[in-house]
């Protein structure tokens, strides 16, 4: 085991060690343009994807090479047992990753720490630790994608996706990427063998790469169907959101409405006496609106951000960039990268940490319960709304007219604008949200002489399988009562295959899928009522889906047993087979396919005729 795992390292050390010089020089290089470690996510995303090729193509080289049939035997049949073999080609792969991926960023890091240029936290070793992950993991899909007899293989790529696509805390973080790294392991492991085509011999072998094949083949089902369904409605100019003239009376309609049209068509249905009034005002009217700018917020200790923390003063010529460590703004001079003192919650020169993450927003900052303006001429923080946890907010603070408007997850709140910029506004008045914020997509304000009309316009997870949303008009009078002058319910623009085709593809993986986002803290702006995000898992289910649901499995598990038939295999795998297709549907008749092949048909032998006489 020693000699091949020293023969692997020697057979790509020329490779790793250019590849380790360059990653060096162009992580320093494009450090000097820009501060990589507070780049935002979507950034961030690209350096990412670099690595996963990076590993992925380092995987398809290196077992293509080993796959041709002279070589395979002759790797396999050495006087090594098979996990020996596979743990000192995985033991050099990682090894060379770890030099040619994971030092040159530790490298980076530590100079940017010790010889200054922005805050350094401890998230950003623990980066260095998610993409030396990350490249491993790849190389692992890469090996499995190669040494499988199948070219399906490639879902298990969606794997990676679901386990560890979350903007959660990086020390959490490592858990589930230490799980898949174990999992997708022994799932190469399972297809390390001689006969790449036959199927996993024991059942923990089975188990461990049925698993992330399923939610594979769940993922490419789902999205390639709805891709298929939506274009082929394009075609036929079909689609609410394509066509022209969107379904009447629909979510797309509203959304694409503008605020009077929205007002109008919300009074409409409205048996109030002031409705025909206020429909006769509302064109001669200005309509603002506020949208919930924010779904959700960045988390202490996050591998990656949510949002890029870096803003200048340039007047004091001062970069500030937040420390989650000090949960501070370190300031540094533009030009000298000279540290240049704290920006605390209360302002410049002050120590005392945020409550939590802020980002940047309009004209200010604003973490889950705070938002602080930003002064234009001297950069102080003001605090103009602190909210009571569990409230949270839902966007910054807007200007309308006299009048600044803040949204949270319970309620519409109303300011009136302070003459003085270092006088805190008063509040005027706040309406309860009429639906949850997560399905809201905007807020029309129309002001009246002797009040306020509000159009609270959901919809936004109509697409999804949300039901019950409704347009709501409300009008405040000039105490501050609120009240409900209108209600329309809401007509889907899909149909209802469509919105809960995650569910009735395969109720139990859907619910899988959604746990991730359940159990991390991923900072979502919650629902009022909620501690966690188990909304997907609530949603009711009408009894069509629930059908389809139904039948989906039955049809699955018959073609299960149609396929099983030729199969040489024990009653007892073709019972459990047939079974988890039932169960769980679908994506697990795929799975069957991909892992249990059917042999080959033979041709009939061919009888001459005799000949004649």
């Amino acid at each position: 085991m020693k000699q091949l795992f020293l023969a692997e390292c020697r057979r790509f050390r020329n490779a790793a060690l250019i590849f380790s010089a360059v990653h060096l020089c162009l992580q320093l290089f494009v450090s000097r343009i820009d501060d990589v470690l507070q780049m935002a996510w979507e950034k961030q995303l690209l350096a990412l994807a670099l690595y996963l090729l990076s590993g992925f193509g380092f995987a398809l080289y290196q077992f293509a090479s080993w796959r041709q049939p002279g070589r395979w035997l002759w790797l396999l049949h050495r006087p090594l047992s098979r996990a020996a073999i596979f743990g000192a080609i995985a033991l050099a792969s990682t090894s060379l990753i770890l030099f040619a991926v994971g030092l040159p960023a530790l490298i980076t890091v530590l100079a940017k720490h010790h010889l200054g240029g922005g805050a350094v936290d401890l998230r950003h070793y623990l980066l260095v630790v998610h993409v030396a992950l990350l490249t491993i993991i790849a190389w692992l899909a890469g090996a499995f994608v190669v040494i499988n007899g199948s070219r399906s293989a490639i879902v298990i790529l969606v794997l990676p996706y679901l386990m560890l696509a979350h903007l959660a805390n990086g020390v959490v973080m490592l858990l589930p990427a230490l799980l898949c790294t174990a999992l997708l392991a022994f799932t190469v492991y399972g297809a390390f063998k001689p006969d790449r085509t036959a199927p996993p011999a024991t059942g923990a072998a089975l188990l461990a790469t049925s698993l992330p094949l399923l939610f594979g083949f769940y993922l490419a089902i789902a999205v390639g169907g709805s891709v298929a369904y939506q274009f082929v409605q394009m075609a036929a100019d079909v689609h609410p959101l394509n066509r022209a003239m969107p379904p009447a009376g629909a979510f797309t309609e509203l959304t694409r409405a503008d605020g009077r049209t929205a007002f109008l068509t919300g009074l409409a249905a409205s048996n109030d006496q002031r409705a025909p009034q206020w429909r006769r005002q509302i064109p001669l009217l200005d309509v603002a609106d506020i949208e919930p700018a924010e779904r959700q917020f960045p988390l202490r200790n996050q591998a990656v951000n949510k949002g890029q923390l870096v803003w200048t003063d340039p007047k004091q010529n001062i970069l500030w960039s937040f420390s989650h460590d000090a949960m501070l703004f370190r300031g540094r001079d533009v030009y000298t990268a000279a540290h240049r003192g704290w920006m605390g919650a209360n302002g410049v020169g002050d120590t005392t940490p945020f409550a939590a993450v802020p980002m940047l927003a309009e004209r200010g900052l604003m973490t889950p319960q705070q938002y602080y303006a930003i002064a234009p001429h001297t950069q102080k923080l003001r605090k103009l709304v602190d909210l009571k946890a569990p409230e949270t907010l839902a966007g910054g603070a807007k200007q309308i007219g006299a009048r600044i408007y803040v949204l949270t997850n319970e309620r519409l709140i109303a300011y009136a604008k302070p003459a003085d910029a270092d006088v805190l506004p008063t509040e005027l008045f706040s309406v309860a949200l009429p639906g949850p914020v997560s399905d809201l997509d905007r807020v029309d304000i129309a002001t009246l002489l002797d009040g306020t009309l509000l159009s609270f316009n959901p919809g936004r997870n109509m697409v999804n399988g949300e039901s019950g949303s409704t347009q709501a008009v409300l009008f405040v009078d000039a105490a501050g009562h609120a009240e409900v002058v209108a209600r329309r319910p809401l007509a889907h623009d899909f149909s209802l295959l469509f919105e809960h085709k995650d569910w009735w593809l395969s109720p139990l993986l859907h619910t899988a899928v959604a746990l991730p986002d359940v159990l991390l803290d991923k900072g979502i702006v919650l629902d009022k009522g909620l501690t966690s995000y188990v909304k997907p898992l609530l949603r009711p289910r009408p009894w069509p889906v629930l059908a389809a649901a139904l039948l989906g499995a039955l049809l699955a598990a018959g073609a299960a047993w149609w396929w099983l038939r030729p199969v040489a295999a024990t009653r007892r795998r073709k019972a459990g087979w047939i079974a988890a297709v039932l169960l769980i549907g679908p994506p697990a008749l795929a799975c069957l396919m991909e892992l249990q092949s059917r042999p080959p048909r033979l041709a009939a032998e061919h009888t001459p005729a005799p000949a004649a006489a």
